[in-house]
């Protein structure tokens, strides 16, 4: 049919689909094609149902993901960037339907505009930085690899250190300690990526745990999962260690580089990870919402 139309994802157009993403996203971690189609292949069939491809005369021209009030993994080819605005409506028209009374929407920055002009306000943004993995000499602070019976101290650390963090705000970042709990034995047991446990690291001093650096296989390449200095402990180099430290063990295990997520605000971890020699890769990860 003539215009663009939006469809259920089917398996037998899911590479299509991964190259169209590809094409039109910078936000990514990895351009390898096949990482993103056999994530997606091993997911579960009702969350492969929420994938739905953009079609202009039956070929795929753009992706998203629609779950619950979420819209996901918008992206358009390049030659489609015209029917951005209508992609837009058409992706959040069964979700209206559907009784929603905000829409989330996550999308890289270069199609914000065309979100705010039906109704979007961006309430915050990421970026991905990368660096390559060099060895340095090793930091004089003495560390070791976190222990998964260490979850109780991990936890409270971690929890600390997001008290009153910037990103709470947005909804990161929080909850009970039950679901702090759940969040840190996930990241051990593969929710963000595969635990790399020789290249995470953990300081101590007389009163427990200083600071852990948490290091996953995720999409292709290693990631720094989570990095947390608890308070008193800040100022006197600590972040930077273990941050060195995870470039020494992941140089040993045969890898050139590191990537992190920051959120577009947060100066203090910003200034770390420049004068570490991250750069931003591709553009901005943008949340934004519309209030119906």
């Amino acid at each position: 049919m003539p215009g663009l139309e939006i469809v259920p994802l089917e398996t037998s157009g899911a590479e299509e689909f991964w190259r169209a993403f590809l094409a039109g996203r910078t936000d990514v971690p990895t351009r390898d094609v096949k990482v993103h189609l056999d994530r997606y292949l091993a997911l579960s069939p009702e969350e492969q149902g929420s994938y739905f491809a953009f079609k202009e005369n039956g070929t795929i021209v753009g992706t998203v993901r629609l779950a619950g009030n979420a819209i996901g993994g918008f992206s358009l080819l390049p030659d489609a960037r015209a029917w951005t605005r209508d992609a837009i409506l058409l992706a959040t028209t069964p979700l209206i339907a559907g009784g929603a009374d905000r829409i989330v929407a996550s999308l890289e920055d270069s199609y914000l505009a065309d979100f705010e002009k039906v109704g979007f306000t961006e309430r915050f943004s990421r970026i991905r930085m990368e660096a390559p993995a060099t060895k340095t000499d090793p930091p004089e602070v003495p560390m070791s690899h976190p222990e998964t019976i260490e979850v109780e101290d991990v936890m409270r650390l971690l929890m600390a250190v997001y008290e009153g963090h910037i990103e709470q705000q947005f909804g990161m970042h929080t909850g009970t300690e039950s679901e702090w709990r759940a969040y840190v034995t996930g990241i051990w047991k593969g929710d963000s990526g595969t635990y790399l446990p020789v290249a995470s690291w953990a300081a101590r001093d007389a009163a427990g745990l200083m600071g852990v650096a948490l290091t996953t296989h995720w999409m292709g390449s290693p990631l720094l999962s989570e990095l947390g200095v608890r308070r008193d402990a800040r100022r006197q180099g600590l972040g930077r260690a273990l941050v060195v430290q995870t470039m020494n063990a992941l140089v040993d295990l045969g890898y050139d580089r590191l990537g992190l997520y920051v959120t577009v605000g947060n100066s203090p971890a910003l200034a770390l990870y420049t004068s570490l020699g991250f750069t931003q890769v591709g553009g901005r990860s943008v949340s934004a919402v519309r209030e119906l």
